[in-house]
């Protein structure tokens, strides 16, 4: 047993002085010195004060830590690292400061008329879905694009500047010329033989024996004009009653008499 134990010893000590030889060659072992000084150096520095601040972070840290793990933001490192090679995290952190130095100059008051416009903005959308507006838009639409809605507008204004520029009289006066006129209308309407004289006027051959007849009463008119004034007397009547157009006249007023007694 002595000589198995020696022989475990001699194999130790020769393994450790082979890594140690290895140190010394590598120049780790200087570095091995150099990190005992300053950790011995840190721990004469350090008091019970530091020491107990120090074991209070490293406290605090692990339990950010376990509760980091927990919370499960370990998933959201993929998102997070692509908003920071996008940038976005910085916009992000940017629209967050602008919302906090908005609500840092939002006093009571605006808050309250903010919420007062967001509270009737809703009602009045209520109110346009409940209105059944939306099935008009696609009318509105084709009046904006044919410009009918632009008429539209101008009329509106035209007639308003009419309504600013009647006075109390005018109105009256409208409205009894409206008034008359509608009950003329009706009167008229109501006639059997204001309605059997359209029917009349509606005719064709009527039409065009008005036509002949006013077109008739123009030229006349103008040979009236243009002829030299009569002589007068016995003879230049019974000149005229020679005349076959004369004869042709006095036939057709003859005629038309005995159509008028019937």
């Amino acid at each position: 047993m002595t000589e198995t134990a020696d022989n475990v010893e001699s194999t130790t000590r020769a393994r450790v002085e082979a890594l140690v030889g290895e140190l010394v060659e590598n120049g780790d072992m200087d570095n091995l010195v150099h990190l005992a000084r300053l950790i011995g150096s840190a721990q004469d520095a350090l008091t019970d004060d530091m020491i107990g601040r120090l074991a209070g972070i490293a406290g605090g840290g692990l339990d950010m830590l376990d509760q980091v793990n927990r919370s499960g933001v370990v998933k959201a490192l993929p998102a997070i690292a692509q908003l920071v090679e996008n940038g976005d995290l910085e916009r992000l952190t940017h629209l967050a400061r602008l919302m906090g130095s908005a609500e840092d100059a939002l006093t009571d008051d605006m808050i309250g008329r903010l919420a007062g416009i967001a509270g009737g903005g809703l009602d009045m959308l209520d109110q346009v879905n409940r209105s059944g507006v939306v099935k008009a838009l696609p009318v509105v639409t084709h009046l904006v694009e044919n410009g009918d809605l632009e008429r539209i507008a101008h009329l509106a204004r035209l007639i308003g500047s009419a309504e600013d520029a009647l006075t109390d009289d005018m109105i009256g006066r409208l409205a009894y010329v409206a008034s008359e006129g509608l009950s003329l209308l009706d009167r008229l309407t109501r006639s059997d033989g204001f309605l059997g004289m359209l029917r009349i006027l509606e005719r064709t051959e009527v039409q065009e024996s008005f036509t002949a007849f006013l077109e008739a009463v123009c030229a006349a008119r103008s040979e009236a004009v243009e002829a030299q004034p009569s002589g007068g007397g016995l003879g230049p009547m019974l000149k005229l009653a020679r005349d076959p157009q004369t004869q042709d006249a006095m036939r057709f007023m003859v005629s038309l008499a005995n159509h008028l007694k019937r």
